[in-house]
């Protein structure tokens, strides 16, 4: 008998059509805004290619990168994969995110992909965040990513040293590729 708490692979993304996460497969590309998680600077623009594909494995893989808009410079980067499970009984899609950041920082978020009169959504909180001694010390993030005209919207809040939760980034990318 399987083991109800280990995933089994799913078949690979060939028709995007076919999988509850197909909506997101694509590279995105905008600008957004972003806060300091201490509030210790002001907020600051930036530029953000995002690119969700299928890299073979039974999920889709995920990478993303941040310069700034004003001096081109790198602020951020990260990796890793989108993991969907089976339908629950009522339709609910439970959901996985992998992600490492170049900073130092390797988290496992946890959520659910839901579908309201405006279209699907995703709601994902951090449910174990680990980091090198030298990485910012992030201790809780939440994200919330949805397709709306035809643009991926995010908002992610981040936590970091005995601080709460306080908005982090938000984007609107356009899709460069079908």
């Amino acid at each position: 008998m399987a083991d109800p708490n280990v995933t089994e692979p799913r078949p690979p993304y060939g028709d995007e059509h076919l999988h509850p996460l197909g909506f997101l497969i694509g590279t995105w590309r905008g600008e957004g805004v972003g806060a300091h998680s201490a509030g210790d600077g002001p907020d600051f623009p930036y530029a953000e290619v995002l690119r969700i594909y299928d890299d073979g494995s039974p999920w889709l893989a995920y990478a993303t990168q941040i310069v700034s808009t004003v001096d081109g410079r790198w602020i951020h980067s990260e990796s890793g994969w989108w993991r969907d499970q089976p339908r629950d009984d009522d339709g609910t899609v439970r959901l996985e995110l992998v992600v490492t950041t170049a900073s130092g920082v390797a988290e496992v978020l946890m959520g659910q992909l839901s579908n309201g009169a405006a279209g699907p959504q995703i709601e994902l909180a951090s449910d174990v965040v680990a980091r090198t001694p030298t990485a910012t010390p992030v201790t809780a993030d939440k994200r919330l990513y949805a397709v709306r005209g035809g643009k991926l919207m995010y908002a992610i809040d981040r936590a970091a040293g005995e601080a709460s939760l306080a908005p982090h980034l938000a984007a609107a990318l356009d899709r460069m590729d079908s």
